[in-house]
């Protein structure tokens, strides 16, 4: 982890050329090959390409106007009015020191803007980030006489961002980004067949409990060692590390989570360490031993019936999941048709769900072999 106690403020009007983009009407172009930036926060901002000259050279970063999310551009391109250019000066900017300010940027601006507050040309002159400085040979923070880069002439460390990127970048080391963005499985043209899938409620799969309920007001942090989850669609759900409470059970890594209201109603995870849940958070237990990928594979079964059939404080999962909420299921077949469990553990038919094949369509995904 980056120790960054010892870096400085750095504002991007000192950095950067900042400029605004050009909107084109669409009948002044048509497809191409020339990026056109927009300020989506996806496809590195890139909503299409055109047959226009660009107006900005590469080796650039974006940023839209309403989350501020940055990217690094390397082609040359045109990009919106709603869009932020920053072409350095006083510096030459590689693509490794680019890509690192851009995530610098993303870590610490994107949650300060929305529709309402967007970040336009003239608050983006006003951003300051931190970045490591540089320091001389004998580990004294290294000073320009007429503070370019900060009032108190610091320097950023630009030859540190072009090593920590060229490390997270090496194919050759295991734990590096280039290396996790690779997969075996290229195909991309697996067809699943739905058809004979059969329904399986989902309490016959799982034990399912309610969880903690805690609230996040009776937490504390002095001595954390526990996840806590709550209902929230990222971070797999954990929204803190906590205190252990006294009374209270904790839930073992590999249980399953669920959101049973709110924005995030369906929100499903697979936990990987032990985990108190706050309230309206359902903890689901398999029934029968089953692999990452299976687990994987059911829980978005469990988010795509929820976007269909379930709507946050309309018609929340509380008093659904343990009652009558179903999915449908790969079911185990032999040369007679389908293989019946008399004693109809997982269903009041007797299917028996196919576990393996599960498993088999979730490795066998693009980088289904990266999990």
């Amino acid at each position: 982890m980056l120790n960054t106690n010892d870096w400085a403020d750095f504002c991007l009007n000192d950095l950067f050329e900042i400029s605004a983009g050009k909107y084109y009407y669409a009948d002044e172009y048509e497809s191409g090959v020339t990026p056109y930036i927009t300020a989506s926060a996806i496809n590195n901002g890139i909503a299409k390409r055109i047959n226009l000259q660009p107006d900005f050279k590469g080796n650039a970063i974006t940023t839209g106007k309403v989350g501020c999310t940055a990217f690094y551009q390397k082609e040359a391109f045109c990009a919106t009015s709603d869009v932020n250019i920053f072409v350095a000066k006083k510096f030459k900017m590689t693509p490794n020191i680019g890509v690192f300010i851009t995530s610098i940027i993303n870590f610490s601006e994107n949650y300060k803007w929305t529709y309402g507050r967007q970040c336009r040309q003239q608050n983006s002159k006003r951003i300051i980030i931190k970045l490591p400085k540089a320091l001389d040979e004998n580990g004294n923070p290294l000073l320009n006489i007429n503070s370019n880069y900060n009032p108190h002439g610091y320097v950023p460390d630009f030859q540190f961002m072009e090593d920590y990127m060229a490390i997270i970048l090496n194919d050759n080391e295991n734990s590096s980004i280039g290396r996790t963005l690779k997969t075996k499985n290229i195909s991309g043209n697996q067809k699943i067949e739905t058809s004979d899938w059969q329904e399986f409620y989902l309490h016959k799969l799982f034990d399912i409990t309610m969880g903690n309920g805690i609230d996040s007001n009776k937490t504390t942090d002095f001595d954390p060692k526990i996840n806590y989850v709550s209902r929230d669609s990222k971070g797999n759900g954990v929204v803190g590390f906590i205190d252990k409470m006294e009374g209270e059970e904790t839930f073992p890594a590999g249980a399953m989570t669920v959101a049973l209201g709110g924005s995030f109603l369906g929100s499903c995870f697979i936990q990987k360490k032990p985990f108190y849940t706050a309230q309206n958070v359902a903890v689901m237990k398999e029934k029968v031993t089953l692999s990452i990928f299976t687990k994987l594979f059911i829980s978005s079964l469990v988010r795509h019936e929820c976007k269909v059939k379930y709507l946050a404080f309309g018609r929340e999962l509380n008093s659904h999941i343990r009652k009558d909420f179903t999915i449908k299921l790969p079911v185990i077949k032999d040369e007679n048709g389908f293989v019946r469990d008399e004693e109809k553990v997982f269903s009041e038919d007797g299917y028996l769900p196919d576990w393996q094949l599960m498993e088999s369509i979730v490795t066998d995904l693009p980088y289904g072999d990266r999990i």
